[in-house]
Order: C-alpha cells, then sequence, then structure tokens
C-alpha cells in the first residue's frame, strides 16, 4: 500500500510548487534589498515558513482525507474561534483599534511570531463544505440545507470582513461559492438568486461610482472606498494606493523583455514601490527578469492549477474531487486578483500572489492545500475516461 502511494505521489505539483516557492523567496530577497543590506527579516522569516509549510504539506499528503474529514465540524469551529480571537486579541492589543487582522505570540509590538487566521480560513472551508456535501449529497440541495449552507459561509466571511479585510472575505466566499458549483449545489435555486443578486450588484456598481455614495461609505472603510476610486477616476484621485500602481506599472513596463536582472530594478532597489515584497512581488519579477519571467512564473501557477483540476476530474470519489477543485480555484482566485492589482485591472487590495508573495500564513496555507491535493491524487483508482 505504501509503495503504491509513493508510486502515484503527484511529483510534478510538488516540484512546481517548490520552484514556486524558492523563486518567490529570491524575490523576496531583491524586493528587501538583501543585495544592499547584507539581512533581510523577511527573507529569513519566509525560509522559516517554507520549511514549515513544507512538513505539513507532506502530513497533509500522508494522513488520509477521508480521516481529515472526520474532524469537519471541530475543524469549522476552530475557524470560527480563530477569527473571533482575532477580533477580541485585535480590540485589547492592537494600536491601530480600527484593524484587527492578525493573532501574535506575545502584542504587536513585541513578539516571536504570529498567525493571520483569515489564511487558514480558505482551506478550513474547504474541507468542511466538501465534507458537508459528500455526506448529505442526497439532500443537498434541499432548502434548509441550503440555508444552513448559507450561513455556515457568511459567518466566516463576515467575521474577516468587519476586521476588516474586504480582499480576504470575497477569497473566502468565492472559494466557497467554486466548491459549492463543483458539488453541485444549488440547482434550480441558482436562477431565483441571480434574479435576487443582480438588481443588488448593479445598484452597488451605481452606488461606487457616485461623487457621494448612497450606502457604500457605511459599508466600506475609507481607504476602501478609496482604492476603489482610484481605478474609477484615476485622474482625479491622489492617493498612496495611486501612488503603489503608478510605481508598479512603471517597474513592470521598465523591464521590457528579459528584465534587469536580479538586483538590479532600479525602482525596486530604490525602496520606490511600498510593499514590493507582499502584494506587489509581480512587479519586481517584471522589472528584474521581464515579460519572460513574468510568463514562467504565471505559467508555473498555471501548471499547478491544472494539476489541481485533474487531480479533481480524476479523484475517486465527491470528497476528493471538492477538495482539489476547492484548491485549484483557491489558488486561481487569489493569482488572478493579484496580477489585476499589480495591472492595475482591480482596485488595490492587499491579496498575495500564492507562494511567491512574503507572508507565513499564506504560504503555510498554501502548501498544506498542495498536500491535500497530493492526498486526492495517491487515493485515485480510476481513469478520467471511466464512469
Amino acid at each position: 500500500m505504501l509503495r503504491r502511494q509513493y508510486t502515484s505521489f503527484d511529483y510534478w505539483l510538488l516540484l512546481a510548487t517548490i520552484a514556486l516557492t524558492v523563486f518567490g523567496l529570491v524575490m523576496i530577497g531583491s524586493a528587501t534589498r538583501i543585495n544592499v543590506l547584507g539581512e533581510s527579516r523577511q527573507f529569513n522569516q519566509q525560509l522559516t515558513f517554507l520549511v514549515l509549510g513544507l512538513v505539513l504539506l507532506l502530513t497533509a499528503a500522508f494522513i488520509d482525507y477521508h480521516f481529515i474529514a472526520k474532524f469537519f465540524v471541530p475543524i469549522y469551529l476552530l475557524c470560527i474561534g480563530l477569527l473571533v480571537g482575532t477580533l477580541l486579541y485585535g480590540w485589547y492589543f492592537t494600536p491601530r483599534p480600527d484593524v484587527w487582522r492578525w493573532i501574535f505570540i506575545g502584542t504587536p509590538t513585541n513578539n516571536i511570531g504570529g498567525m493571520q487566521p483569515s489564511e487558514f480560513t480558505k482551506v478550513f472551508m474547504i474541507i468542511f463544505l466538501a465534507t458537508v456535501i459528500d455526506k448529505f449529497g442526497a439532500v443537498i440541495n434541499n432548502f434548509r440545507m441550503l440555508v444552513f449552507l448559507g450561513i455556515s459561509i457568511i459567518v466566516p466571511v463576515g467575521l474577516i470582513f468587519v476586521q476588516p479585510s474586504l480582499s480576504a472575505s470575497m477569497v473566502v466566499l468565492m472559494i466557497s461559492l467554486a466548491v459549492l458549483f463543483a458539488g453541485n449545489v444549488g440547482g434550480k435555486h441558482v436562477f431565483y438568486e441571480l434574479i435576487v443578486l443582480t438588481p443588488i450588484a448593479m445598484f452597488a456598481a451605481y452606488d461606487l461610482g457616485r461623487e457621494q455614495p448612497l450606502i457604500a461609505d457605511r459599508i466600506f472603510q475609507e481607504y476602501q472606498l478609496g482604492r476603489i476610486e482610484t481605478i474609477l477616476n484615476p485622474d482625479i484621485v491622489d492617493t498612496d494606493a495611486r501612488f503603489q500602481i503608478e510605481r508598479s506599472i512603471a517597474a513592470i513596463g521598465s523591464g521590457q523583455l528579459t528584465g534587469k536582472g536580479l538586483y538590479q530594478g532600479t525602482i525596486v532597489q530604490t525602496a520606490r514601490l511600498p510593499h514590493a515584497e507582499t502584494d506587489f512581488i509581480i512587479s519586481v519579477i517584471g522589472e528584474e527578469f521581464g515579460f519572460v519571467g513574468l510568463m514562467g512564473v504565471l505559467l508555473a501557477m498555471l501548471f499547478v492549477v491544472a494539476r489541481c483540476l485533474y487531480t479533481a476530474a480524476t479523484a475517486p470519489d465527491m470528497l476528493g474531487r471538492l477538495i482539489a477543485s476547492g484548491v485549484g480555484m483557491m489558488l486561481a482566485f487569489q493569482s488572478f486578483i493579484n496580477v489585476g492589482v499589480v495591472t492595475e485591472l482591480l482596485p488595490n487590495t492587499g491579496v498575495p500572489f500564492p507562494f511567491v508573495s512574503y507572508g507565513g500564513s499564506s504560504l503555510v496555507t498554501s502548501l498544506i492545500a498542495i498536500g491535500l491535493v497530493i492526498n486526492v491524487q495517491m487515493s485515485k483508482s480510476k481513469s478520467i475516461f471511466e464512469e
């Protein structure tokens, strides 16, 4: 049995993931100017989280996902507990009383590390929803079950939204909807949902475009509205978000076809691109490795997503299909949003590029998710062409 597991282990998926992560580590070093300063706290932390993440990846790969799914209720309760704990911790400790997103070992100003529970929520929700759909498939489109699923999703999404983290809440929502779609949840109710949601979406777009919103300013933080305004009215907005976007596009454009070379990016190396190692790591790659480097990273990510979806298509059961689908969509959504932000297609928002951007919680979560996909792959028992 163990030998069969090793022979069906998805080494290609693992190698592509490690390649992205190691390349990201190099780019974090460049973004934090490790070549000039001689040391980078972000580089050292990311390296530590990489080692931890790989251990957890292998753990997630070799513990049967059916066994993990047995704890779907405790996993969901842990998810909610961490999100509530984040708000309580932030309310008590955080110097900025309007932003509560992290739990540190110690205080925000004197700690030895911390975590961002909203990142782990992504994997927790994939496991929880996949298990619920698998267990209650016969009655999953019952109205009461749909209400239960809706509430189960709204609670963590709402807790993340009030941190506030609009981007993370939207990613968790989209991941959850992707799992529901893969599980054929909704059926005839989808039509009625579209009837309700379409006018709401149209009104939201209209309200956000107004100089004086009717209700948007009561829902979104001022900085969030400012980021949206950056896209809607780029010529009249003068904000930090606008500056970041302009520097990002300038960095990518200046890299041209093959880039300026590692540590040679004039915008990055002169610290003129804020948060270059996190949300704008793609801009660093564009300046130093050009279009060729960007395409290499995007193609590597496309390969990872494709392997996840292939695993879903060939999974031995619904549970495995939904887990692999959820992970694939998680990586695809985050990649799309991150690239959309750095190229000014989307409002400036804090979504990291998976495996590449600096962020311990994001990296560990993504590596655990890949471990789950490898787990499903090793349990595969039928061909994609079999019924």
